[in-house]
């Protein structure tokens, strides 16, 4: 057999010797390509390694995300509004004192609105040009009809030509304009609206024809001072004090006030304010949560097992038939086992997060009462257990849970002392700390995550980054270079297979045909 090989070379395969050359120097060159498959099974497992740190990398970004919430003084200084009336709904600020307000709303904050007293006489489209739609309407003696709109505050004048322009464009015009003004026309009962988009008495609507007697027909203005309404304000009394308001939403004392309707004296509403414990606890349990999580998938990369005897499959294994997808699966599912097992920087990252969150806070003072058994006792809220949340035993590594009954006792007794415990940053003079062991567990805990991503990014890099600089990807490109040259090697080694065995074919090829003329010469004689 006769062929070119990739480097061009013209090559004979076995066509005198009857050999297979082509599997010969196959199996020459499979037992030349093992190191090279060592090689890339080196890559492929430094790549999964990769794969894995960006994974745990991403899960500790997540909970770096959900530490920092619990860095915030304002995740524990949540407050709860609760109403006695439907006529209004409040939410709390964090600055709002505990306490019951009492409200009584006169009237609420409304909005102007100008509208067609009748129905318009028309006889086409509002789409059509005016002269076409309104019956009786004058224009100038060009044929132009101008208007004036205003919003209470300010007015715009508006210039229409009755043969061309339409009440579509008119109202286009308007709602376009800088007025807080909207306009419409209800095509079923042919009525003509202008309403204020701001509510209280400093705002209103108002229309004049100043030539023409468009607004005149449309909203029943007198020709020579138009029309103009004006808003209503909110008339409020909070504790026996009297307000007025130009909207329906206001703050007063930290808390947002939102009418909805009226009522009267002998049934005000009645709005509590109080500390929104069940929030709180119910972010502390999301926390917990999430580190539990964290912990255990880090823990269980550090003891996972590795399967040293399964090395990952070449493109040839896979491609070979010999395997079905399932025991591919399973096989790869092997190889990749492990591949963080005993890691340093998981180890150190684990490490750090349990110690931040079983410290205690130097030089807190705010106590909490809380139940011990039978007893109540009022203690320092210096350390998690305090307020109910404790590691389990050793096998455990670390796994956090909650007494639920103490925590809601802690956040109720003093939930200034359980945010100290968290978020402590700063000395009484408002300097920064600069002390670990001074500061909150959050701000602890937040360093060492911030901490650990910083070594993983250098170690494994990020997906995101346009540039990856990073310890496993210089290998990973150092591999590549590695692989490069061994299949430069590969390929003129093989070709000097060929070529040999070319040489030796051609060597035979010149025997045989010597031979045939030799038989030839003995035959004749």
């Amino acid at each position: 057999m006769a062929g070119i090989n990739p480097s061009g070379m013209y090559r004979i395969s076995g066509l005198a010797s009857g050999m297979d050359i082509d599997g010969i120097v196959k199996d020459l060159m499979n037992a030349h390509r093992m190191r090279l498959d060592s090689v890339e099974q080196d890559k492929q497992i430094w790549q999964w390694r990769q794969e894995d740190y960006r994974s745990i990398n991403t899960a500790l970004l997540n909970m770096r995300n959900a530490v920092f919430d619990l860095r915030l003084q304002g995740s524990f200084m949540l407050k709860k509004a609760e109403s006695s009336s439907g006529a209004v709904t409040a939410e709390a600020g964090a600055t709002a004192l505990d306490a019951v307000h009492t409200v009584e709303v006169s009237s609420l904050a409304r909005g102007a609105l100008i509208a067609s007293e009748s129905e318009v006489e028309t006889i086409g489209a509002y789409t059509a040009p005016l002269s076409e739609m309104l019956e009786g309407l004058a224009t100038d003696e060009d044929g132009k009809i101008t208007v004036e709109i205003g919003d209470g505050i300010s007015t715009e004048t508006f210039a229409l030509d009755a043969d061309t322009h339409s009440l579509k464009n008119l109202i286009e015009q308007i709602n376009k304009s800088e007025l807080n003004v909207q306009a419409s026309w209800d095509n079923n009962l042919n009525r003509f609206y202008l309403a204020s988009t701001k509510l209280g008495a400093e705002n209103g609507v108002s229309c004049k024809d100043q030539s023409g007697n468009l607004m005149t027909i449309l909203c029943s203005a007198s020709s020579t001072e138009g029309k103009q309404v004006s808003g209503t304000d909110a008339q409020v009394s909070i504790d026996g004090i009297d307000y007025t308001f130009d909207s329906n939403q206001f703050k007063v004392n930290g808390v947002t006030y939102n009418l909805k309707g009226t009522t009267t004296k002998t049934n005000p509403a009645d709005i509590t304010i109080s500390h929104d414990v069940d929030t709180v606890f119910n972010n502390i349990k999301d926390f917990v949560d999430k580190y539990n999580t964290l912990l255990d998938t880090l823990n269980g990369k550090l003891s996972e097992e590795r399967y040293t005897d399964h090395k990952p499959l070449t493109d040839e294994q896979i491609s070979s038939g010999e395997l079905t997808d399932k025991q591919i699966d399973q096989w790869q599912e092997k190889a990749r086992s492990g591949l963080l097992r005993g890691d340093t920087l998981l180890g150190r990252a684990a490490t750090s997060m349990r110690t931040a969150l079983s410290s205690v806070v130097v030089g807190l003072t705010g106590v909490v009462t809380v139940s011990n058994g039978s007893e109540r006792i009022t203690t320092t809220a210096n350390q998690l257990s305090v307020i109910g949340i404790t590691t389990g035993s050793y096998q455990d590594k670390g796994k956090l849970y909650i007494n639920e009954t103490r925590l809601r006792e802690a956040l109720q007794s003093n939930p200034e002392a359980v945010m100290e415990l968290f978020t402590k940053s700063r000395d009484a003079s408002g300097n920064e700390i600069t002390d670990s062991s001074k500061q909150g567990l959050a701000v602890q805990l937040y360093e060492g995550i911030d901490g650990a991503i910083s070594l993983l990014t250098d170690r494994a890099g990020s997906g995101s980054s346009l540039y990856d600089d990073s310890y496993i990807s210089k290998k990973v490109r150092n591999i590549d270079e590695n692989i490069s040259k061994m299949e430069d090697h590969l390929q003129v080694l093989e070709a000097r297979y060929y070529r040999q065995f070319t040489a030796m074919e051609m060597a035979i090829a010149r025997m045989n045909t010597q031979s045939m003329w030799l038989t030839q010469q003995f035959s004749g004689s």
